[in-house]
């Protein structure tokens, strides 16, 4: 055997030793309790800059000898991390008086921080990061607003790695005490089967509708996406099976491509685990896990009923079929007999509801039932080796989250720093002239700009440092803020020219990856109402009272339909562009909560409804009419 054979079959199994460690580390101290916040968060960082450099290589198709800068990177970020952890408190007692070795590390970790998110996430995130440190450390030499005193080397390491004001802040908390512990469940899950349990499902209720495959698809990707942290892995997981259903039902490649990639987005802002964003926003807001759920709700639901509302009206525009009762009922008897799939996600929200418990402590239970269905169940039953797969196959799906909230960790270090996170806010404020829309809608553009080619963790991590703070201060709800920019930074996955949750839809739909996303961008249009209705109307967050929620609730309804149904240009007929027009502004009227543009909303929404149906029925008699002739 030569040196390049036996070295990858080393690294190979020194991947799959350090991914069950990983994995393992977590497991226990959720069990048993977490760590101290620097230790906790400094053992989950080592282990995944380690596995970051076995796993991802320097550059695809270089073996051999090129390996062992793999190596040394993984050597070097594990001596790092042990001498922090090992030497975690006597940093705590020295606070601000770091020697050379704390420096010597925390320097390593940095820089070997940036390649391992170049890896695993690419250019954008390290090239923020690095510019937030080139501020820090060149702010003396700006001008005007921007200019600080400047930070030397030393005072920049020290902040970032020494503390947890920096890269162990409280993303990394999060990542490293509650999402690792949803990622290895939602893993177990779907090793059970649970994903093709949920599209069983939904092929069985809606298949037989017009464009019974795209309802499916909408419902089963969004059910799929709430257990996933990506996008990109959404889609490429259900969209393998619910593009070509699609395609195969009459849908335009285009069309399937963008609506999985909406669906696969959709399923980042959708209760319970929301990208693992929802533990963060907790964190942050400083309220229970269970506010953020509530809150997000109604919002998330109204985005799918739009979803829904458009692949119905574009079956009907294009006279697409459902399925056939023989293909239904293959899927009906696929899910007979599998409701107990479901037993670890009902036991998840009976304790983290009703008992009271963290989540990190139900999702550990909850996974630790998921493993029991998986050993006792007769069809690919769990054994050793499956269970050391699924490990390894967790563990890697944590490195987003992991380099995506270190790296985030690097620039909300930065602005902390410096102030100026505080200092962006009130350029915003300043540029908006004190008009909250016009605030909005410059969040909104920056939201989408800052969010391109960003991982869910790490989009809204950066934008809820540099951007939710400028909503609050104009009066905004806290909660309103939040979500405001994290929907409009998920956005960009769907919005070009960085769409990348269209870009990967359309690779499997084999449809133009620009023109995917531009029809993902109308279809979610409807939705891109959704943040603006929150903010005007807060009791769509179930704040408030009764009467006023279910007001809100149901207007902000009509205005997504009526809104759906002018993008889709089609409700009983064909639209031509006036109508589509007016049934838009129908829509749009209705965002801010009042009665009297509640009033003209509506009327003039329904209106138009009653007057396409009454028309669609004069043509239809008419051709029955001109048939008979």
């Amino acid at each position: 055997m030569d040196f390049k054979t036996l070295l990858e079959k080393f690294t190979s199994r020194t991947i799959t030793v350090v991914a069950v460690a990983f994995c393992l580390f977590h497991l226990y101290t959720a069990a048993t309790g977490p760590l101290t916040a620097f230790e906790q968060r400094v053992v989950h960082l080592t282990f995944g800059l380690m596995l970051v450099f076995l796993a991802t290589p320097l550059k695809e198709g270089l073996e051999g000898a090129w390996r062992l800068i793999d190596w040394t990177f993984c050597l070097v970020a594990l001596a790092a991390g042990a001498y922090l952890y090992l030497s975690a408190e006597d940093i705590a007692f020295r606070l601000g008086i770091p020697n050379v070795t704390d420096i010597a590390a925390g320097m390593a970790v940095v820089l070997l921080l940036l390649e391992a998110t170049r890896r695993v996430l690419g250019w954008p995130l390290p090239i923020i990061a690095l510019t937030a440190i080139l501020y820090a450390y060149f702010g003396n030499l700006l001008p005007g607003l921007v200019a600080h005193g400047g930070f030397t080397t030393e005072r920049i390491v020290s902040h970032l790695t020494l503390t947890t004001e920096g890269i162990f802040t409280v993303p990394m908390g999060v990542s490293a005490t509650v999402v690792v512990i949803f990622i290895i469940f939602a893993t177990f899950l779907n090793h059970t089967g649970v994903g093709q349990y949920f599209i069983d499902v939904v092929m069985s209720a809606f298949g037989k509708s017009k464009g019974g495959p795209a309802k499916a698809a909408v419902l089963g990707s969004g059910l799929m996406g709430t257990l996933t942290g990506s996008v990109i892995a959404n889609v490429m997981s259900t969209g393998t099976f619910t593009i070509p259903l699609m395609k195969n039902a009459g849908y335009k490649p285009e069309v399937a491509g963008a609506v999985e990639a909406c669906t696969s987005t959709g399923g980042q802002i959708m209760p319970p685990i929301m990208g693992a964003a929802a533990f963060i926003i907790a964190e942050f807001l400083q309220v229970p896990y269970l506010e953020v759920i509530k809150a997000a709700l109604i919002p998330a639901i109204l985005f799918y009923v739009a979803l829904f509302l458009f692949v119905g009206f574009e079956a009907s525009r294009s006279n697409i079929k459902g399925l056939t009762d023989e293909e239904v009922q293959e899927y009906r008897e696929r899910k007979k007999g599998k409701l107990y799939l479901l037993s670890p996600l009902a036991l998840l929200l009976v304790l983290m509801i009703f008992l009271n418990w963290s989540p990190m402590r139900a999702a550990f239970f909850a996974a630790m039932l998921t493993l029991l269905i998986g050993f006792l169940k007769k069809q690919d039953r769990l054994n050793l080796r499956s269970l050391i797969a699924m490990l390894e196959k967790a563990a890697r799906a944590m490195l987003e989250v992991v380099t995506a909230c270190a790296c985030a960790g690097i620039v909300i270090g930065m602005l902390s720093l410096t102030g100026m996170g505080l200092q962006l806010s009130n350029v915003l404020t300043s540029l908006a002239g004190g008009n909250l829309l016009a605030l909005l809608v410059l969040t909104m553009v920056v939201s989408l700009v800052l969010g391109m080619g960003l991982t869910t963790t790490a989009c809204y991590v950066i934008l809820a440092v540099l951007v939710a703070p400028a909503l609050i201060q104009m009066g905004v709800h806290p909660m309103a803020a939040h979500l405001f920019v994290f929907y409009y930074g998920m956005y960009s996955f769907i919005t070009p020219p960085v769409a990348l949750g269209a870009y990967a839809a359309s690779g499997l739909s084999g449809s133009p990856p620009l023109y995917t996303g531009f029809v993902a961008w109308k279809i979610a249009l409807p939705g891109f109402i959704l943040p603006f209705l929150f903010v005007y109307s807060p009791a769509l967050l179930l704040t408030g009272d009764v009467l006023t929620i279910v007001r809100v609730s149901i207007t902000a309804f009509f205005g997504v339909a009526f809104f759906s149904i002018g993008i889709a240009g089609y409700f009983k007929r064909r639209l031509n562009l006036l109508e589509r027009v007016l049934m838009s502004i129908a829509g749009i009227t209705l965002i801010h909560s009042g009665w009297m543009t509640d009033l003209i909303g509506m009327a003039l929404g329904i209106g138009m409804m009653g007057m396409c149906f009454v028309t669609a029925k004069r043509q239809s008699l008419n051709q029955a009419s001109s048939g008979g002739i």
